[in-house]
């Protein structure tokens, strides 16, 4: 029989799954058979792939959605059945190199303490920028750190990658570990989204190597930069990220990780307050109490709402505003710049991650009024406008100036700087008032 079980799973991107499954059959090596899982897909991708390639895929409709590790789950069962040796997991919006799928098989070939290989992934529309290389799991901050995220490749990438996960898009695993331990398959109670790194980081936590190699190139959309319709991403990225931590973070950081988790949910919901996001709002207020609650699987359709992400105050605020003058805050980029250097930051390093904030910010400001101008000259300037990291930080600021930071909070008026001053207050009692209960929610869980 064939060596590689290649999965892939499909909702509702009939071109793209077509794309995939020719990217892949124009593979060098042809040790492999097709399985594809449709997760109840409404745009006819089962009769586009039929009518496509016919037998030479094997298709796999689930009834219902069943999320991306449900709907990956329906194929993994089936290639672990049938006694593949490998199994390669592969997002529908994803084109692979001709060497993709042979270089991930050499390589786990050539390596038998390896358990998990991924590829090296670059953005679709831009292909020389990297989207991810791993990923590892990140305790002081609980969170996950993407390697290599939108880097320009310069040949510095190295050959091999050792990481402590890898997200699903493209990825091969020795089927014998999952035979022989109790990693099993993916955790299908995340619905989607924190699902592929948690299966991942089990194979490390069970004493396997997990790697990227460069050898094994692929192209993946994700997504588009459009606003979302609704909340989905933020339930689900919530929920799961807390549930990841609340299972996985070592005993003797568990008190660190309740804060932690407890501070960046708050921030969450105090911003979206603050932007006047009620839906998002209520959704991370859902994903929060579900992880506490132990709620797993696909959410109730009450908690997924209409996006109400918006920047309408400071669009307002800009409108008839034709110049405007652009700074820095006196913040930490500012003030080592005025320092002269730091230990490890040149001044030319300084000066460059200034310009990019400041393009950024222009990117921002002009999207919202495309008739302002910047000037050099803050005396001719409408509005000056001062970055920072954070607005809420802010606190004992110039009044005279509108803060605007990377997530496009910006502090415009007397009743923001009211927000502002109450944010660490507020914080702290959001922090009090949960955290008991959080933690015993941790150990519910882990005790089980």
């Amino acid at each position: 029989m064939k060596k590689i079980g290649i999965v892939i799973c499909n909702y509702n991107k009939r071109e793209y799954v077509v794309n995939c499954i020719q990217s892949v059959l124009e593979s060098k090596t042809d040790d492999f058979d097709i399985y594809v899982v449709d997760n109840a897909s409404t745009d006819d991708s089962v009769e586009a792939v039929r009518a496509a390639y016919g037998d030479r895929v094997t298709l796999l409709v689930n009834k219902e959605n069943l999320g991306g590790s449900g709907g990956f789950n329906t194929g993994i069962r089936k290639v672990l059945e049938e006694g593949y040796e490998y199994l390669y997991c592969l997002d529908n919006d994803v084109l692979v190199d001709e060497n993709a799928v042979g270089a991930l098989a050499d390589y786990l070939d050539a390596h038998e303490d390896t358990g998990v290989a991924g590829s090296i992934v670059y953005h679709m529309d831009y292909p020389q920028y990297v989207q991810q290389y791993g990923l590892d799991i990140d305790f002081q901050h609980f969170t996950a750190i993407t390697h290599y995220a939108d880097f320009l490749d310069d040949g510095s990438i190295p050959d091999v990658h050792e990481c402590d996960t890898v997200a699903t898009c493209s990825v091969m695993i020795r089927t014998s570990c999952i035979k022989t331990t109790d990693i099993g398959i993916m955790p299908e109670d995340n619905f989607i989204y924190w699902d592929d790194m948690e299966w991942i980081y089990r194979f490390t936590l069970a004493g396997f190597r997990v790697v990227t190699i460069r050898d094994s190139v692929v192209l993946h959309k994700m997504g588009s930069n459009a606003r979302p319709a609704n909340t989905f991403i933020n339930y689900y990225m919530w929920r799961n990220r807390m549930n990841f931590f609340m299972r996985y973070t070592p005993e003797e950081m568990i008190d660190t990780m309740s804060y932690r988790i407890l501070s960046a949910v708050f921030d969450s919901l105090y911003e979206s307050m603050y932007r006047e996001e009620h839906n998002i709002m209520r959704t991370i207020s859902y994903s929060f109490f579900d992880a506490i609650r132990g709620v797993r699987g696909k959410a109730a359709e009450h908690k997924i709402l209409p996006n109400d992400a918006n920047d309408d105050k400071l669009r307002a605020f800009l409108q008839g505003k034709r110049t405007y003058f652009l700074m820095a805050d006196g913040s930490e980029t500012d003030r080592s710049a005025a320092d002269g250097l730091t230990a490890d930051r040149s001044a030319a390093e300084v000066g460059s991650m200034q310009e990019a904030a400041f393009s950024d910010a222009e990117a921002t400001l002009h999207s919202l009024n495309p008739e302002l101008e910047r000037v050099m000259d803050r005396q001719q300037a409408d509005v000056t406008i001062g970055l920072c990291d954070y607005v809420m930080k802010m606190k004992g600021g110039d009044h005279g100036i509108v803060y605007l930071d990377t997530e496009r909070n910006a502090i415009i008026d007397e009743e923001d700087w009211m927000a502002v001053d109450n944010y660490e207050y507020s914080k702290s009692l959001f922090v009090y008032m949960n955290q008991a209960a959080f933690l015993d929610a941790v150990f519910s869980l882990r005790s089980k």
